[in-house]
């Protein structure tokens, strides 16, 4: 039963809720859950010059911290999308995941300028990937991700001998929180959106993890759901 197992969401602390929310009403009931963010999303307040920007690029929805009114973007995710929307701007592409994106782009003609709106740790780093065409793009942070320690409740119940699941969603905070428990539970259900993020945890733990099909957040809204459910 799904009462007898343990959410724990390390997401930061609104991606987590909004997640939540969406597994409780997809299920009809609360569940046992820990938020225990790992990481806090922080703006910089410093919103770059758009002008003379032909192409915006964005694979997260806390790059969007400002305008993009009139702006084309290339994005990350159905979520980035509705945000950037929501920022006044043209969604031309919407990939699953930066390396889709990439190789999207590869078949594209030149953009022209690109402005890569990041925050302070990026897994793809768009101008250096994008160097081998000669594109003029370069990178504005916009926010930062601070690390944040790992809660003494989140780390008792995956040290513990209960089920508990734990869905993934970056190779830092799969890294962040691996290093953060001392051994892993035996009955311990990890859900990675990627294999990246799977060979982080294993790297960090020894632990395997189910890999989701697609790195989308509602494909592991589904898989999370089905977790509890089994």
């Amino acid at each position: 039963m799904s009462t007898q197992k343990t959410l724990v969401l390390t997401r930061p602390a609104l991606s987590a809720s909004q997640m939540l929310t969406q597994i409780e009403t997809d299920l009809g009931h609360k569940i046992p859950v820990v938020l225990s963010p790992i990481l806090n999303i922080v703006p910089t307040g410093d919103w770059p010059d758009l002008s003379g920007i032909d192409v915006v690029i964005a694979t997260s929805v806390h790059a969007i911290q400002g305008s993009l009114q009139g702006k084309r973007v290339f994005c990350v995710g159905t979520r980035t999308a509705e945000a950037v929307t929501q920022a006044g701007g043209e969604v031309r592409h919407c990939a699953l995941d930066a390396a889709a994106l990439l190789a999207w782009m590869d078949t594209q003609p030149d953009p022209g300028a690109l402005l890569y709106l990041r925050g302070s740790h990026v897994a793809t780093d768009f101008p250096a990937a994008l160097s081998h065409r000669s594109v003029n793009a370069r990178s504005a942070q916009t926010y930062r991700q601070e690390d944040l320690p790992l809660s003494n409740a989140a780390r008792h119940v995956l040290e513990g001998e209960r089920p508990a699941i734990l869905p993934l969603f970056s190779p830092r905070s799969a890294r962040l929180v691996g290093q953060a428990v001392a051994t892993i539970g035996p009955d311990v259900h990890v859900i990675a959106i990627s294999d990246a993020v799977a060979e982080v945890w294993r790297s960090e733990t020894g632990g395997s993890s189910e890999v989701a099909t697609e790195p989308t957040g509602s494909e592991m809204v589904d898989r999370t759901i089905a977790a509890l459910r089994h």
